[in-house]
């Protein structure tokens, strides 16, 4: 599938309708055991208790299927617009997928596509791939990876701005729809 970013997402405007001013992490799908999301709050709510000057936020947008907890640092956002959706991925320093299992996953091409780099869980070879093929993107396979993740892309703005740029490159190299529809007439062709 290819991917494509409608409008003009703003960083800002999601800022200033959900009141957030603090660095923050998202996460966009369903909100579910399944997609590993209570691993998810429990790493980040870790992460801020070893962490307690961090104003480091976790945005949720989609349906919830399972508890969230109640923290402060913690915005559930439920479902939102498109416009909502792109424009909160746009700003945030990174997309989180804590699945152990995905096949694509569209929410990590679409950050990529934005140039926001992902953290996804090291168990996935699917999520895993997209990170090594772009590198754009870091796994964790337990919580000390993921607090050193995070750290690292709060406090290393160069290697952060390649990854910015390597995240927007892979989505030209494998993603845009022109390079698909390419490789397709190309099928169609040799048949």
């Amino acid at each position: 599938t290819g991917v494509e970013i409608p409008g003009t997402p703003d960083a800002e405007r999601f800022r200033e309708k959900y009141g957030i001013t603090d660095e923050y992490l998202i996460y966009v799908g369903r909100i579910d055991e399944g997609k590993d999301c209570p691993m998810l709050f429990r790493y980040f709510l870790e992460y801020k208790k070893r962490r307690p000057d961090s104003k480091l936020k976790l945005v949720l947008m989609g349906k919830a299927v399972c508890e969230i907890p109640q923290h402060p640092d913690i915005l559930s956002l439920g479902f939102v617009s498109e416009e909502d959706k792109f424009d909160g991925i746009l700003g945030a320093r990174a997309l989180v997928l804590p699945s152990k299992f995905e096949s694509l996953s569209i929410s990590v091409l679409e950050a990529m596509a934005l140039s926001v780099p992902v953290i996804v869980n090291g168990v996935c070879e699917v999520l895993k791939g997209h990170c090594i093929k772009s590198n754009a993107g870091l796994y964790y396979h337990n919580y000390f990876e993921f607090e050193g993740i995070t750290d690292y892309l709060l406090t290393h703005p160069e290697e952060y701005a390649v990854m910015q740029k390597n995240a927007r490159a892979y989505i030209d190299r494998y993603y845009d729809w022109d390079v698909i529809m390419k490789h397709f007439g190309e099928v169609v062709e040799s048949l």
